[in-house]
């Protein structure tokens, strides 16, 4: 925790002045920026603030638990008007980067809304917002909210405290990845007193594969493309694909990880056309090359090894954007001897 900032006071302040409140996240939510939301929205209506959640993308399956107790609605264009006139004030979490919000974008000039951010993402580190609380070196947008509502001097309750482990868990790979750090394991032991059950929790998140989803997973690993001595991996996925398994885009998630594991590998990219026109592009990095340049200079963002954007044509003109700057960065990194790689 890094104490109440001019930021953090700041948003503390957008708080005050504000009763009614709409929440939102980037586009193909995830874990952080859906347990992000929940745990908000109980502070907030705790306080007596009126609250509604309105994302671009629907809930992944995985997190459907997270919308028991706080409803996370879907774009549509009647609805997002109602929702906006209702609302006196924006908290977008999880995510500094405006497009980033998919439609609901266009909406902040047509309503003029008073806007705060809160992400980890460093790629648009200014924000948009009114009020911006961006702090990288968070592990999650979970944990920068965990710190509010304790500085606020809100109790933390037993459904707050697992949306926040909900966040923390995912952004963190279940505590594998390198944004692990002292404050993560920190936030992760304070929040299980509060009576959560982690295994339970790590099991209604991930252990929830279909049948086919795997075979959706073993199809695109099977065709894996190497460049660059092996040091870039190269996987795609078809609309094709996913119609034949019955599948949307959230079930790609974990599927850029797989290949991290190759022998050599420096950078992993999966391109995914959910839809004729649409390519999602994943990107992960091993840990020697930094990534997320390459994202935000197309309009997307993340971190420096794990960082992703949406972009519009095929899957051959998003390799034709990505390929050449990753093999660049590739190219880049100084030739290390075979015992320190």
């Amino acid at each position: 925790m890094t104490g109440r900032t001019p930021d953090r006071q700041a948003f503390h302040e957008f708080l005050a002045r504000h009763q009614r409140f709409l929440l939102t996240t980037h586009v193909n939510p995830d874990g952080d920026g859906l347990g992000s939301e929940a745990a908000t929205a109980l502070w907030l209506g705790a306080r007596g603030k009126q609250v509604a959640i309105l994302n671009d993308s629907p809930v992944p399956s995985a997190f459907d638990f997270l919308t028991r107790h706080v409803p996370m609605e879907t774009f549509e264009p009647a609805l997002a008007d109602r929702r906006f006139t209702e609302a006196d004030a924006l908290v977008v979490l999880d995510t500094s980067n405006r497009q980033r919000i998919g439609r609901l974008a266009p909406l902040l000039d047509q309503y003029s809304i008073p806007v705060a951010v809160v992400d980890h993402h460093v790629t648009h580190a200014r924000g948009f917002g009114h009020v911006n609380v961006i702090e990288a070196e968070a592990s999650a947008t979970g944990e920068i909210v965990f710190d509010l509502i304790r500085e606020s001097e809100a109790p933390i309750t037993h459904d707050i405290a697992e949306a926040l482990y909900v966040a923390l868990m995912t952004d963190t790979g279940s505590f594998r990845f390198s944004n692990t750090d002292t404050p993560a394991h920190h936030m992760a032991a304070e929040l299980l007193r509060h009576g959560l059950d982690p295994q339970r929790l790590h099991a209604m998140v991930h252990n929830r594969a279909s049948a086919g989803r795997l075979r959706f997973f073993g199809e695109v690993l099977s065709t894996l493309e190497l460049q660059s001595d092996g040091r870039l991996i190269i996987i795609e996925a078809s609309p094709e694909q996913f119609q034949k398994h019955g599948l949307v885009g959230a079930d790609t998630d974990g599927l850029v990880d797989f290949p991290r594991t190759i022998a050599g590998a420096e950078v992993v990219v999966l391109f995914s056309e959910v839809e004729p026109g649409k390519v999602k592009v994943s990107m992960r990095s091993t840990g020697r090359v930094s990534i997320d340049a390459v994202a935000s200079s197309l309009g997307g963002g993340g971190h420096a090894h794990a960082a992703g954007v949406l972009l519009r044509g095929t899957r051959q003109q998003a390799r034709a954007r990505i390929l050449p700057e990753l093999e660049r960065l590739i190219g880049d990194l100084a030739v290390s001897a075979p015992e320190n790689r």
